[in-house]
């Protein structure tokens, strides 16, 4: 604080001196001069509010999904983490609201890393492998085991059947199908006859996000497992809003909950000044590796 005031003292005399030069060299007809200025970035007029629950052992965790033209944001209240994505640059910026502190990072850097290290090459590959944001080919529906409304098959290996169980699910009207593999192991989920625009935006925004979380902070948002079951149902014409996993007694499940429209302001997808920046561990191993070990 001494520092800055000094440093502050000591321009004062060229302040003055700066000042006084450009009056002298000032226009003298008194005519208004236009001012530069840069306009401030707009926020959204409105904004789409997606919220899920990921239920995994015996805890709920809501993701709150907040998006705009360019801006992404995710809340995980129990955890009081926000995660404020920009997809134009590729930056990610994570407010940790337990200790008022936050965190970013690029992208394309960290990326441009990580593939030309052997250290985290093996589980880059595992991320890929679980189809996160990897480019998935569009099926043939004539090709043998396509998934179609009766039944079908995905890249993962399950077989789906629909069932005749319906409920009401978030004021939806469902079917519950069933998947199954060779190896005995099974899912359901519960779907909604066609698309749910809204609530497919905010699930694609969350894939696109899932792998650079799951890297860099080591935060779980979305299961791997609900990627590639998302995309064979939805492929059959139907979109799942309630999946379920794993054992009989306490389910793993992810699920579609409400979703709404909020007016837009800029301050969601900006740090709040309280906030102290803080490092990533991981991310001085990425772009420092210990001795030189990449």
């Amino acid at each position: 604080m001494l520092t800055s005031l000094r440093a502050n003292l000591f321009l004062l005399p060229v302040f003055f001196t700066t000042l006084a030069a450009s009056a002298a060299s000032a226009p003298t007809d008194n005519k208004p001069q236009p001012i530069a200025t840069t306009p401030p970035v707009a926020a959204p007029a409105f904004l789409d509010v997606v919220t899920f629950n990921v239920h995994l052992e015996g805890e709920t965790h809501p993701l709150i999904v907040t998006t705009g033209p360019t801006l992404l944001r995710v809340d995980e209240p129990v955890d009081r983490l926000s995660i404020i994505y920009d997809s134009q640059a590729d930056h990610y910026t994570g407010l940790e609201h337990s200790n008022y502190t936050y965190w970013e990072f690029s992208w394309p850097e960290v990326r441009a890393q990580v593939e030309n290290s052997q250290r985290y090459a093996a589980h880059l590959r595992d991320l890929d492998s679980e189809g996160i944001n990897i480019p998935q080919p569009t099926p043939d529906p004539n090709a043998p085991g396509a998934p179609s409304s009766s039944a079908g098959s995905d890249n993962s290996g399950y077989v789906w059947r629909p069932t005749t169980d319906k409920k009401k699910i978030a004021k939806l009207d469902c079917v519950r199908w069933t998947g199954d593999t060779a190896s005995g192991e099974s899912v359901e989920a519960w779907c909604v006859n066609g698309p749910l625009p809204k609530m497919q935006a905010a699930f694609d925004r969350l894939r696109t996000i899932n792998e650079p979380i799951a890297l860099v902070p080591v935060r779980s948002l979305v299961p791997p497992l609900v990627f590639p079951i998302y995309d064979a149902l939805v492929k059959g014409g139907v979109t799942p809003i309630l999946i379920k996993w794993g054992g009989e007694r306490d389910r793993n499940s992810f699920a579609y909950v409400e979703s709404k429209t909020r007016d837009g302001k800029l301050s969601l997808f900006t740090v709040p000044k309280v906030y102290m920046k803080t490092t990533l561990v991981t991310m001085d191993g990425i772009l420092n590796p210990v001795n030189g070990k990449k």
